[in-house]
């Protein structure tokens, strides 16, 4: 009984691993697909973020938070970094919430022994799935508006409220950006019950 549960959690570290590797490769070959970008940093990708979401309602918070971090630190290569605190909340942070999403997925002890990372996604409803990648998403709007209002307050027009001006500036890409994320992430679970029907609710 031991070994046998050993293996099995070797077999999900390994999986877990090799899944987050891909989920990163394919958020960084998407987040240097530029759709639009903005004059003071911001860019519309094609769902760069979503392979990161999926990983976190696969494999959890924990390994979410940590995937997402590491997205993070790839985001630096071709950002708009000004000071620490800037490059936390521009990038640090706002990546890093995106692995909360694992806390809308199965539990450790629901999804224990799947392995298939479908049949994980098939246990998550779309409405619940779309509800946590927007609500990721609005963590990280968050903290690009903290970041405007600190250190882009300059670019706000005269006689404008300088938090209505990062929201308005940081919301009409990130806005864009979760469209086409709920988006792609319907046409993928549209995709996935043609083998087996999915929970509504």
């Amino acid at each position: 009984f031991f070994m046998s549960e050993n293996h099995q959690n070797q077999k999900e570290k390994i999986v877990t691993i090799a899944t987050g590797g891909l989920c990163l490769a394919l958020a960084e070959v998407l987040s240097i697909i530029p759709l639009y970008k903005m004059p003071q940093g911001g860019t519309v990708t094609p769902a760069s973020m979503l392979p990161i979401i999926l990983f976190a309602l696969c494999f959890g918070p924990g390994w979410g938070i940590a995937i997402a971090f590491i997205f993070s630190l790839l985001q630096l290569y071709e950002g708009y970094l000004m000071v620490p605190i800037q490059v936390i909340l521009d990038y640090t942070l706002a990546f890093s919430v995106l692995g909360l999403a694992g806390f809308f997925g199965p539990t450790r002890q629901e999804r224990k022994g799947i392995t298939n990372l479908l049949d994980r996604l098939k246990m998550i409803s779309l409405p619940k799935m779309v509800l946590a990648t927007i609500l990721v998403i609005a963590a990280r709007l968050t903290c690009h508006v903290v970041s405007g209002v600190v250190f882009f307050a300059e670019y706000a027009p005269a006689g404008q409220n300088v938090w209505i001006y990062s929201f308005l500036y940081n919301g009409s890409f990130l806005g864009v950006e979760a469209v086409i994320t709920v988006f792609v992430l319907t046409a993928i679970v549209a995709a996935t019950k043609k083998s087996k029907k999915m929970p509504i609710l």
